[in-house]
């Protein structure tokens, strides 16, 4: 464990620093379908009619790769 936290410190580390152009971090979001208003507005005596984007209550999951000067396409 010591040998493996030397190594991280002194030599992965420093390489970090001198080339940070080669850093990727790699980044998850999400959104849930059903975060839709359930409700809404309409003139007095009319049903409100609307679509909820999907209509099926999924969840769309977005992964990406950042770097520190560009955004890399999923």
């Amino acid at each position: 464990m010591q040998a493996a936290r030397e190594e991280w410190t002194g030599g992965r580390q420093k390489r970090m620093a001198e080339e940070p152009g080669r850093l990727v971090f790699v980044d998850e979001t999400w959104t849930k379908t059903n975060m839709a208003r359930q409700r809404g507005r309409s003139m007095r005596g009319e049903r409100l009619r609307a679509q909820v984007p999907f209509g099926h209550w999924n969840t769309q999951t977005f992964i990406a790769a950042l770097r520190c000067h560009e955004l890399t396409a999923p």
